[in-house]
């Protein structure tokens, strides 16, 4: 293992693993949970983005579900849940919504990964 961090790329893989490692740990242990967000479409209009579309994973588990941001009106739809996202509560699906309208339009990320704890879900 010692040659991958003789490159950038090579600890930069590294480095990820090991995150990754780490956050499935956390997750079995129920510290924490995550939404899992990849980013599938997006559209610009006069050079800003004006819509974008996500799929999201609760806790790096089942399928993912949609969702679709139109950023001009500042609005979230939920296309499809997720599996594990209750159809009451949608913990996952409010993490992911508050996490991208949150990000300036020049950070709108194309995958990430958004830890968080239940409890702390509550107080907002």
């Amino acid at each position: 293992m010692d040659f991958e961090g003789t490159t950038a790329s090579g600890a930069e893989r590294f480095y990820r693993r090991t995150l990754d490692k780490l956050r499935l740990k956390l997750l079995e242990s129920g510290v924490i949970h995550t939404v899992t967000l990849k980013q599938t479409d997006m559209r610009k209009k006069n050079k800003k983005i004006a819509a974008a579309v996500y799929l999201y994973q609760a806790d790096n588990d089942g399928e993912w579900g949609e969702l679709r941001f139109d950023f001009e009106n500042g609005t979230a739809e939920i296309v499809k849940l997720a599996d594990w996202d209750t159809v009451k509560s949608n913990i996952f699906t409010k993490t992911a919504i508050r996490f991208v309208q949150r990000l300036p339009e020049t950070r709108l990320l194309k995958s990430t990964v958004v830890p968080f704890e239940m409890e702390r879900l509550d107080l907002i």
